[in-house]
């Protein structure tokens, strides 16, 4: 495998949240060569990268079919409603993409389990995504799949305050409703499975005295996250339909070692926390 150390931080971080996918609004699939190119890299360091975060992300998944529940979770997904192949889908912003996240670790899983059972995976998770994108790709991209099992995620760059310390938020919380509303009631009327996560909240200390996203006049707050995870605590309600809320989860005074450095991406501690909770949301919806 070519050595994969002679990338910078920053190049690391775009590969593990998958920059390059960003611009991918018409889900255009983007080869290796493609994806190093955008990044100023060579294809084998791109490659032996990703390759890295894959073994990751499947040592995790090992540990996890140790436990009969979580197994018998993933044999429930690979079950399709009709046919031979179960679609699954994982929707999000960069929390979900990233590499060592619970999006990963679940495709390692369905890999692990049954592998000669077909299944058709995607990680619809793009860095810097809302749920006004997440509304227009609903029914420009995730309804056409006709899924089986969606795993819903929005709300971190929803509640980005530009002109800090009180300036609007990206999406208000009525329009996020809004959204959330309309996301899962096309994808409920098509017959999914769908299982709601609200956003994460972040680690105020260390996200809003951040250089990087001062330079950018952003904050956080996790007030804003609250009142996004209550609004879906509504919806879901409402609906009868799995709600895993990461904000009671994590706390609005979050530990800092389930996230990556930068306080607003959890890491691969927080995630093991995350796929844990899918995978008894999936076991739950099915007893």
């Amino acid at each position: 495998m070519t050595d994969s150390g002679s990338l910078s931080p920053e190049q690391m971080f775009q590969i593990d949240f998958n920059f390059q996918q960003v611009p991918s609004a018409l889900a255009v699939d983007i080869p290796d060569v493609a994806a190093a190119a955008m990044l100023h890299i060579d294809t084998e360091q791109f490659t032996a990268y990703t390759q890295l975060a894959a073994e990751a992300c499947r040592g995790v998944a090992l540990d996890l079919i140790a436990n009969p529940v979580l197994k018998d979770a993933v044999y429930t997904l690979k079950k399709p409603r009709s046919g031979d192949v179960s679609t699954i889908l994982t929707v999000g912003d960069s929390i979900t993409t990233y590499r060592y996240g619970y999006a990963e670790i679940l495709r390692a899983l369905l890999d692990i389990v049954e592998p000669q059972q077909n299944v058709h995976f995607t990680n619809y998770g793009r860095s810097g995504y809302t749920s006004t994108h997440g509304l227009e790709h609903t029914f420009t991209q995730y309804v056409q799949d006709k899924p089986d099992w969606v795993f819903l995620k929005y709300g971190a760059n929803d509640t980005k305050h530009f002109n800090a310390p009180h300036g609007k938020l990206l999406v208000s919380v009525a329009e996020y409703t809004a959204n959330m509303t309309q996301i899962i009631d096309a994808l409920l009327k098509i017959g999914t499975h769908l299982i709601v996560l609200s956003p994460t909240p972040i680690v105020e200390s260390i996200v809003n005295s951040s250089p990087d996203f001062q330079a950018m006049s952003i904050t956080w707050d996790n007030a804003d996250l609250r009142a996004c995870a209550d609004a879906l605590t509504t919806i879901t309600n409402a609906r009868d339909i799995p709600l895993i809320d990461l904000v009671k989860l994590f706390t609005t005074n979050p530990d800092p070692a389930l996230y990556l450095p930068d306080g607003l991406h959890p890491g691969p501690q927080g995630h093991r926390i995350i796929i844990e909770q899918v995978l008894n949301a999936v076991s739950a919806v099915t007893h």
